[in-house]
């Protein structure tokens, strides 16, 4: 955790969103690299992707100013959010039923999830057979997972299965092709960008439970934090009403997700 926070990042992004009136309220947005086509960063270092237009766009319509902060993990994300350091979360977070009972989920993008990608690489073990548990046949086994994720939650589904932790779904990639883990599950709307970048990953899916079924990508707010969540819903209901969701939707090749 400290080496995450040692390389913290603060981008208050460029002078259109920087207004004149100092009383003007901040909006601080938690968010992390490496997770295209929703936050990477490109050849000239700059952040882009449909989350940080998306939240460029939300800003505005909240007339607030915006300031954006890299903290690199789920964990950090969160831990960020408790202590009040951050407003909210936006990363293409997944809408569960346990997210919900403990954070404002406040829903902008994606459609519902009952079945869940699982990764492998040049060939799907014959052990497999729809059976996540069958992989771990030994200790030394084991299926990567980012920590905190949605995609965690699942794995735990599943009391057979040893689980590797990870920081992101690029360090899962790596983790599969060489050997450390026998697979990695996988956010859905990042497929089409993985298995472009790497044509070796084979994909299979994974029934969700009802209780680990998604709805959706939202914006995670702390549930005490009532005015917030609401003005956030407002707003997102004026990009939706104006179609620029579904602008950013097309521009971002997330169309039909």
């Amino acid at each position: 955790m400290k080496k995450i926070f040692s390389f913290l990042f603060v981008f208050i992004f460029s002078s259109s969103f920087v207004f004149s009136n100092p009383k003007e309220e901040v909006l601080v947005v938690g968010t992390a690299s490496g997770y295209a086509p929703f936050v990477s960063l490109n050849e000239k270092g700059e952040y882009e992707g449909f989350d940080i237009d998306f939240v460029k766009e939300l800003a505005k319509k909240m007339n607030r100013k915006l300031v954006l902060k890299d903290l690199g993990s789920m964990n950090s994300l969160m831990l960020a959010l408790n202590q009040n350091k951050i407003d909210a979360v936006i990363w293409a977070i997944s809408i569960t039923q346990e997210r919900k009972d403990h954070l404002n989920m406040i829903y902008y993008q994606g459609g519902c999830q009952t079945k869940y990608p699982i990764i492998f690489w040049n060939e799907v073990p014959k052990s497999f057979l729809n059976n996540i548990e069958n992989l771990c046949n030994n200790s030394k086994d084991y299926i990567c997972v980012e920590a905190g994720s949605s995609q965690e939650n699942i794995l735990k589904c599943y009391p057979k299965v040893n689980i590797r932790y990870i920081e992101k779904i690029t360090d899962g990639i790596m983790d599969v092709k060489y050997g450390k883990s026998k697979a990695t599950l996988c956010d859905e709307s990042l497929l089409k960008t993985l298995t472009g970048q790497h044509p070796e990953i084979i994909v299979r899916f994974l029934d969700l439970p009802p209780s680990e079924r998604i709805y959706g990508n939202g914006i995670a707010v702390k549930k005490s934090n009532v005015k917030l969540a609401k003005e956030i819903q407002t707003a997102v209901d004026m990009l939706k009403a104006d179609k620029i969701i579904q602008k950013l939707e097309k521009k971002w090749n997330l169309v039909g997700e």
